[in-house]
């Protein structure tokens, strides 16, 4: 059994405080996980990087001083993934990955947010409709049940055009990522996002 779960996380070039939010986010997205992990008293922690070179580096760093903890990245694909490629094959064939060194990477420490973070929060409508109140307009979120098709600049135009005129205004990921995150149902992202289902079902196995 391992002593920790490690996953670092692409975060962006946010502040100090943003990061913290976002990691409390994302803390409770991974709820579930994180308490079947306090019950097998294994470490869980979840670690908000800058963008995606940030995010490798320092996992690779992970990986060298927390070799008795099932140690992850998740980032970014910013474009869809082929049903032939794997996460790790995906990212060997980007122009911005091709410095990295994967020799010592497993695939199940490969992981991806498909397109974009945003795309998870379009798998939950209802949430959003609940978070952003009056004057949502639920009618332009695209009606794809593989939210990993939608391009990414159609998920960043619909979550636009449908929060534009609430009294949260405009979505925001630094101002709403981070609530969102913490609201959305994982069980309906995890349905309609194959790669969230995938890093669910990972962190999982090495639970076990």
């Amino acid at each position: 059994m391992v002593a920790g779960i490690r996953i670092y996380i692409e975060g962006g070039k946010q502040s100090k405080n943003s990061n913290i939010s976002l990691r409390e986010g994302f803390s409770a997205f991974f709820g579930e996980l994180k308490e079947k992990a306090r019950e097998k008293r294994i470490k869980f922690d979840v670690v908000l990087c800058g963008n995606s070179a940030e995010t490798y580096k320092d996992f690779l760093i992970g990986v060298k001083y927390h070799q008795n903890s099932f140690v992850a990245f998740l980032i970014d694909s910013d474009n869809e993934v082929s049903e032939k490629d794997t996460p790790k094959s995906f990212l060997q064939k980007q122009e911005k990955s091709r410095n990295w060194n994967f020799e010592n990477v497993e695939n199940e420490q490969c992981h991806l947010m498909v397109q974009i973070m945003e795309s998870w929060f379009l798998a939950d409508v209802e949430t959003l409709k609940s978070f952003y109140g009056q004057n949502f307009k639920h009618s332009v979120i695209p009606r794809q049940p593989n939210v990993e098709k939608i391009v990414k600049l159609d998920v960043e135009s619909s979550l636009d055009k449908a929060t534009n005129k609430t009294s949260k205004g405009k979505y925001h990921k630094i101002k709403h990522g981070a609530d969102l995150l913490s609201k959305i149902e994982t069980a309906k992202i995890r349905v309609k996002a194959e790669h969230c289902n995938r890093l669910f079902e990972t962190i999982n196995k090495n639970l076990t």
